[in-house]
């Protein structure tokens, strides 16, 4: 027996489809940089083939025909396998901006991507030569992702945003109602001498605040120059080797015993020893930024962005809508049920 769909059931369907549908339509503003946290790790560059190996691609490079454009020049080659200069470009120009700024600028991590682009490839017609995208599991996995790719980039199509959206009075709008979004917290400059002291070292820990104590009386008596202090005596190599100076950092970026001491902290003033599990901290506040919120003038391009995204998967979830109501869906209850028993019998094998 067939049995008719409910608006219900058909908007649960454009929502379950929307997560693979809409995968790549939009692209989230970047997340700013940590200045504490390392660089993404780049995956190892594939090593080259032997010279010996056989071309793994020399059996399936077709000629093309002989009206076709000349090819680009080849960037990278790994025996008849190359990497174009137009395939770079179109995966160069695919990028956010910041990130292909980045990678233009960075020749090691680029090269590495075209190695392991050329592996890729190698790999491809090594198993096209063996026919192993003749395997029937291998064509429908082909052919769904090619339907995939059509039915993403078909619905972008129907569904991008006009070139006037949003408005200066939209753009207005959201930027006020999301304030919380473009808060910058409040940030500290902060200079520290560090002394490097292990908390289950106590003859350790006392002769390092003994020392931090000399130097916090040279600083505050003496006038002694921090910076030339703490160069010569901090046993954190990366701030000793700025005179002290961590930069500009929030509170929460802090070490969490630390954050009370700077946070009380005058422009200019220098704290007592801190002892910490890893060492005692002298800490000098070099200056103090208020809590700010960004202004549309600084945002307007991610905003812009996001709200064309988001009016772009609200028209394409529309126009799914518009599709399912256009016709009755029905399922068929006896055929659905079949087809749950023999995976059921299967999986139980």
């Amino acid at each position: 027996m067939k049995v008719t769909t409910t608006r219900f059931l058909a908007q649960s369907a454009i929502a379950l489809g929307l997560s693979v549908a809409l995968a790549g339509c939009n692209r989230a503003e970047e997340a700013p940089v940590q200045p504490e946290e390392p660089a993404a790790a780049v995956a190892p560059a594939a090593a080259d083939a032997p010279a010996t190996a056989p071309d793994p691609s020399a059996d399936v490079i077709e000629a093309p025909p002989a009206d076709a454009p000349a090819p680009s020049p080849a960037v990278a080659s790994l025996g008849a396998v190359t990497v174009s200069q137009d395939e770079l470009q179109r995966f160069l120009g695919a990028l956010p901006q910041a990130q292909r700024e980045a990678l233009t600028q960075d020749r090691v991590v680029l090269e590495q991507w075209l190695r392991s682009r050329l592996a890729d490839k190698a790999l491809v017609a090594q198993a096209r030569q063996q026919g192993w995208h003749e395997k029937p599991e291998i064509r429908a996995a082909a052919q769904e992702a090619e339907a995939q790719i059509i039915l993403r980039t078909y619905l972008q199509s129907v569904s991008v945003p006009g070139p006037e959206y949003p408005s200066e009075q939209e753009l207005q709008a959201a930027y006020e109602a999301n304030q919380a979004q473009f808060h910058v917290p409040a940030r500290y400059r902060v200079s520290q001498i560090f002394l490097a002291a292990s908390e289950g070292d106590a003859k350790a820990v006392a002769s390092a605040t003994k020392e931090a104590q000399a130097f916090v009386k040279q600083l505050r008596e003496d006038q002694a120059d921090f910076a030339a202090l703490a160069a010569e005596h901090s046993d954190d190599q990366a701030s000793a080797a700025r005179g002290g100076d961590t930069g500009y950092l929030p509170l929460a970026q802090l070490v969490p015993g630390l954050r009370a001491v700077v946070a009380k902290l005058e422009p200019g003033q220098v704290s007592d020893p801190v002892a910490q599990p890893a060492g005692v901290h002298i800490l000098k506040l070099v200056d103090a930024r208020e809590a700010t919120v960004r202004p549309l003038t600084q945002v307007r391009g991610a905003l812009t962005e996001a709200l064309r995204a988001q009016r772009q998967q609200d028209a394409a979830r529309a126009y799914l809508a518009g599709m399912l109501d256009a016709d009755t869906v029905s399922v068929d209850g006896k055929v659905l049920s079949s087809s749950l028993d023999a995976m059921q019998q299967t999986a139980g094998n």
